[in-house]
């Protein structure tokens, strides 16, 4: 049996291995046309390249799913088409022992997507979509033209820098009623992580106003320190990454953030969700595969089989895509709209095995 469980695995991740490529190819193609318009002053071949290659961790993490499907539905339809499913089905071996079998390459992709997407994927994002803008920009290495709430104080900050600087800092202060009680103007903003328990921004060239009675007093001064939890990791990620695309650890530290800002955090949220139910959603495409191979596709093509699963890896993500906005504008749980396509896979493959015997 362990031989028998050795052979079914190995199978299986050479097809999953090899509908990875494929896969990571295809989108690779299709990134580099989407970004070669933007070739000309400033951003040339070379950099289109490199933005491809960093792009890389980023396409693997998010294809991980799609390979597992496909790559199942070749490699059991290879045992199928040999007639070995029947011959282990004959010799006592149940569909859930070679379902397990199954599983077990799985799991290999999994812990490998989950290290990468925790571990590789943010800083490499952040890398690629940073050496993209300065390529764009001429080497200015910094975002431009970015607003931000920290409760009831509304700031925007002209440049946004990688390396703890900003520049153009302009607050905006409110009371409760919405009514401007004061403003700040600041030259730029330089991080400073003193110790674990003080970190701060120090401002320069600061400019303050306060209404006041009808009054408006203005004072400037050469540097003002501004406390705040809203570190350069924290705007960073908000500037060039996206949440599906931030490690579990910064987006808990995001929604933590903005929850205690009695700020939505719901699209954060939501990118949580996204990653920590990624494995659960792999393993249920999966499960789904296998109950196609032992139900409606036994005696089908290999052609047929591939179809299939581009066909259903197509309608998971179209209900992914579909629920996942619909939680934001109605206001539902995060966790239900990227639950039900995961739930309405392993409904669907345990109906089929069911059915299959």
């Amino acid at each position: 049996m362990k031989r028998l469980d050795f052979y079914i695995a190995q199978t299986i991740s050479m097809t999953m291995l090899l509908a990875l490529a494929g896969l990571l190819g295809i989108l690779m193609i299709f990134t580099f046309l989407e970004q070669i318009e933007d070739i000309g002053s400033g951003y040339s071949a070379l950099d289109l390249l490199q933005f491809v290659l960093y792009s890389m961790p980023r396409m693997f993490y998010q294809m991980i799913p799609y390979a597992a499907l496909i790559g199942c539905l070749a490699g059991l339809g290879i045992l199928a088409n040999n007639s070995e499913l029947v011959v282990m089905r004959a010799a006592g071996i149940s569909t859930w022992s070679i379902l397990l079998s199954a599983m077990k390459p799985t799991l290999v992709l999994i812990f490998v997507g989950l290290y990468i997407g925790e571990f590789i994927l943010p800083d490499v994002e952040r890398t690629a979509r940073n050496n993209r803008h300065m390529a764009l920009s001429g080497g200015t290495a910094a975002m431009t033209g970015f607003w931000y709430r920290e409760g009831n104080v509304f700031m925007h900050f002209d440049e946004v820098g990688q390396t703890g600087v900003i520049g153009g800092v302009s607050h905006y202060y409110f009371d409760p009623d919405r009514t401007l009680t004061g403003t700040l103007h600041a030259e730029r903003g330089v991080y400073h992580d003193v110790r674990a328990n003080e970190k701060y921004w120090l401002l320069e060239n600061v400019t303050t106003t306060t209404l006041e009675g009808g009054q408006t007093l203005t004072e400037q001064s050469p540097s003002r320190r501004w406390d705040t939890e809203l570190a350069p990791n924290l705007l960073g990620n908000e500037v060039l990454v996206q949440p599906d695309k931030m490690s579990i650890g910064e987006l808990n530290a995001k929604i933590d953030y903005m929850r205690k800002q009695g700020l939505n955090s719901m699209k954060y949220e939501l990118g949580y969700w996204h990653k920590v139910l990624q494995p659960l959603a792999t393993i249920g495409l999966v499960f789904v595969a296998i109950s196609f191979i032992f139900g409606p596709l036994r005696e089908s093509t290999m052609g047929m089989r591939v179809v299939t699963g581009l066909v259903t890896g197509i309608v998971f993500k179209f209900l992914q895509d579909l629920l996942s906005p619909a939680s934001l504008v109605f206001g539902f749980s995060p966790m239900v709209a990227v639950l039900i396509p995961i739930v309405l896979c392993f409904s669907a493959g345990y109906l089929l095995l069911r059915r299959a015997g």
